[in-house]
């Protein structure tokens, strides 16, 4: 007889969207079972650009710092991107970039800002915060097939060491499972958009020599560095900050290349090196036509493949866990409605469609740079090729690197659960981030005279800001009480903060996005609620 085992979530995938997921749920209480093929290991490092909204999510989980401080990277290795001709020839452009260490001091829009680490670092602290938590996360474990119904999702899972097979059922099926889903396949959801526009050869090697070549190079420690010359437009990423590195090259063609010789063709022959691994891959601009189907939902690369030309991709998929996380949670624990889970698609939809078209732009730009014969040249002719490559770097690729809008800037657009107060929105730009209480998007970060950030209020409950004095927000968190939904209120004292919250009223959700702000408090309150937690509609009467 088959075992059966109960539970709320079963999560499909242990990659960082899965295990952010876990973290999300861990965070609210949530009973979840985390099954993974795999053991746990990184075969090959990728994804080490983690966005500020993605560290605020790791702040809020209470591991933004000992992330931070790991080992995997030094805290002090800068997050600059540079360009040149070749290694051996002119350093052309620099992208300046803070150290891990000094982003939260650093970055005015957030508690935490941008962080440089690779996955084999991340992925890890993400696994422990979450076993820490008491998760129960089965890695060596295979989804073979489910089925659901009205009010359960049944699995049959497998363990790959014993060859056993178990039952778990559950209220929801969360795939993170990647872009060759088995969830996704047995829904029958297909991807829409462009396969296969472009691809890429990736190298990751060691090599004890090439940091201080990088350093000679441009004058300090780089975290990145692309060959304008060569002929398939290298660049070298740090992985480790010390001696691992991953080497890139776009191609024609999907195929394998020896890894050595492309490696030494950029790098030069004169330094050794290891190859650890290789593999070529693809570029796509894709998204999920739908993101659920009764009680299983996707996320992460699941629901989206697009270029890494920006570094979208986790923090994307990271975005997905977060928000379907506490909406999950809020159905669980009763008070959140049906209409919350549906919002789930209605508000990471145009988040991923947004940033996959992004990334696929940051590559046309990419393919806009072209050389010139003269620009190694030593003389003046050779300085003025190399200064107009300068400036087109700047024009063009710049935009790759500096994302605070992407990464801050998202807002829930036509969301059923944001209310809408028929103000002007503000404008959407990728790479400048304008603070903002426009519903559905991010309530802003500012530090208040305790000394903690407005962020850290947002979480466990909706949070109504309050300005100043008006009258009736008791009996307002008292109608949210009444109906067996989590609310709390902060009074703000702060002149400058109610400057840059815009209204008297802000009604901040769970997950730190606006639902709701005005002047005073509504009449029709339990309207309201019921809207923002999913009982109902926003265009119902």
């Amino acid at each position: 007889m088959t075992e059966t085992i109960e539970t709320d979530v079963l999560i499909v995938g242990a990659g960082p969207v899965g295990l952010s997921l876990a973290n999300e749920l861990g965070y609210r209480a949530v009973d979840y079972i985390l099954v993974e093929e795999g053991e746990g290991k990184i075969f090959f490092p990728a994804g080490e650009n983690i966005f500020s909204r993605t560290m605020e999510h790791l702040r809020r989980w209470g591991i933004a710092d000992r992330v931070r401080f790991g080992d995997a990277i030094s805290p002090d290795y800068p997050r600059n991107m540079g360009f040149c001709t070749t290694l051996e020839g002119w350093p052309l452009a620099l992208f300046p970039g803070v150290s891990n260490a000094e982003a939260p001091r650093k970055d005015i829009h957030s508690p935490e800002g941008g962080f440089f680490y690779p996955k084999k670092g991340f992925d890890p602290a993400l696994r422990e915060a979450a076993e820490e938590k008491g998760g129960d996360l089965r890695y060596g474990h295979r989804l073979i097939s489910f089925d659901q119904d009205s009010d359960y999702v049944t699995s049959t899972v497998e363990d790959l060491q014993t060859g056993e097979r178990r039952q778990i059922r559950s209220r929801y099926l969360a795939a993170c499972d990647g872009a060759r889903s088995t969830v996704r396949k047995q829904l029958g959801i297909s991807y829409i958009g462009s396969f296969g526009e472009g691809f890429n050869f990736a190298v990751y090697f060691r090599c004890q020599g090439l940091g201080d070549k990088l350093s000679r190079l441009f004058g300090r420690k780089m975290a990145q560095v692309h060959t304008v010359c060569h002929a398939n437009r290298a660049y070298i990423t740090a992985v480790d900050g010390r001696d691992e590195w991953r080497f890139s090259m776009y191609t024609e063609e999907k195929r394998d290349f020896d890894p050595r010789d492309v490696v030494a063709a950029v790098i030069g022959p004169e330094l050794a090196f290891e190859v650890i691994q290789a593999q070529p891959w693809t570029g796509h601009r894709v998204v999920a036509e739908r993101y659920r189907d009764n009680r299983a939902f996707l996320l992460g690369d699941a629901n989206h493949l697009r270029w890494p030309k920006g570094g979208f991709g986790a923090n994307t998929g990271i975005g997905d866990a977060v928000d379907l996380g506490w909406k999950l949670a809020a159905r669980l624990q009763g008070w959140g409605g049906e209409v919350l889970l549906d919002s789930y698609e209605t508000e990471r939809r145009p988040i991923a469609i947004r940033n996959t078209n992004e990334a696929a732009n940051n590559r046309v730009f990419d393919n806009m740079i072209a050389s010139e014969p003269q620009v190694e040249e030593a003389g003046e002719e050779g300085a003025e090729v190399r200064q107009r490559l300068r400036d087109r770097l700047f024009a063009l690729r710049y935009r790759e690197f500096a994302t605070a809008g992407i990464q801050l800037g998202h807002r829930y657009r036509q969301s059923p659960v944001c209310v809408p107060d028929n103000s002007l929105e503000p404008p959407d730009d990728h790479m400048l981030y304008r603070p903002s209480t426009y519903p559905g998007g991010r309530a802003p970060h500012a530090w208040m005279n305790d000394g903690r950030s407005t962020l850290d209020l947002f979480g466990k409950a909706y949070i109504l800001m309050v300005f100043g004095t008006v009258a009736g927000t008791d009996a307002f968190l008292a109608e949210a009480r009444r109906m067996g939904i989590p609310a709390g209120m902060h009074l703000i004292e702060e002149e400058e903060i109610g400057a840059l919250y815009e209204k008297p009223l802000v009604l901040v959700r769970p997950d730190g996005h606006v639902c709701w702000r005005g002047e005073g408090v509504p009449e029709a309150m339990t309207e309201l609620w019921s809207t923002v937690a999913g009982r109902r509609c926003a265009e119902e009467p």
